[in-house]
């Protein structure tokens, strides 16, 4: 017969059982809410896309670059993925991509944009120098280089370019290379440009002090010029004189 010490350890014993049936009901009834929250968010499309920095690509473009012209699911974008993508693009220096909890995907781009169309070769020329071939795209609405230069010159003028004030930029027309040299033919300036503005003025520049353009309003209106002339700014930084038409 059973003593009554060897009862309660079988008493103990069942208890011990039940309590941890129920934990792992507990534990079962978690996993499952867990589950289904997982399966109801990763079903969840994005629900919009902000997309911020660009001006040459659309807003549509951007989208089918990164296929996600579909909504997709929002847990299964993988935004370092889609990060890179976008900066294979040659139009794109630096783009970032982030969730947010409203399911909003936004994507942030820093563009290479193009600043030079190459009248002679049919290039483009984009912010950091690269060269791509023209098209109807990429070729309107941006200055002209008449002439050759030099792959250093094109670059610092193409890198300058992409600094200016956009009101100036659209101002340029056309751009030559025009480096100036001593009674010795040696070059003095190899990175000296010659601009033909909208207005029938003309700008000397160096490219790369190219920032001194975004004064070219101010200078025309604290000169009162009225007739058309030269410009030249390729002296030093605050160094200018304007030269009229004979």
């Amino acid at each position: 017969m059973e003593t009554r010490s060897e009862r309660n350890i079988i008493k103990k014993k069942i208890k011990k059982k039940r309590l941890n049936i129920a934990r792992t009901l507990v534990v079962v009834l978690v996993v499952y809410i867990i589950v289904c929250v997982g399966i109801h968010l990763y079903q969840q499309p994005v629900k919009n896309y902000v997309i911020t920095g660009n001006s040459f690509l659309t807003d549509v473009d951007i989208i089918r670059e990164l296929n996600l012209e579909d909504y997709p699911s929002f847990v299964s974008i993988n935004t370092k993925k889609l990060k890179k993508e976008l900066e294979n693009n040659v139009y794109i220096k630096k783009a970032e991509v982030k969730y947010h909890w409203d399911f909003t995907l936004s994507i942030e781009i820093e563009e290479n944009t193009p600043m030079l169309f190459m009248k002679l070769d049919g290039k483009v020329c984009l912010a950091d120098g690269t060269l791509v071939d023209a098209t109807n795209d990429n070729s309107v609405g941006i200055p002209i280089l008449l002439n050759t230069t030099t792959d250093e010159a094109l670059k610092n003028l193409a890198v300058s370019l992409s600094e200016l004030d956009e009101g100036v930029l659209y101002l340029i027309n056309d751009i030559e290379y025009k480096p100036s040299y001593n009674s010795s033919n040696q070059v003095i300036d190899s990175n000296r440009f010659l601009l033909s503005m909208n207005d029938k003025n003309m700008v000397y520049v160096n490219a790369k002090r190219l920032k001194s353009m975004n004064k070219y309003l101010d200078i025309i209106a604290t000169n009162k010029i009225t007739s058309n002339g030269t410009l030249y700014l390729d002296g030093t930084e605050d160094n200018y004189f304007f030269k009229k038409f004979e």
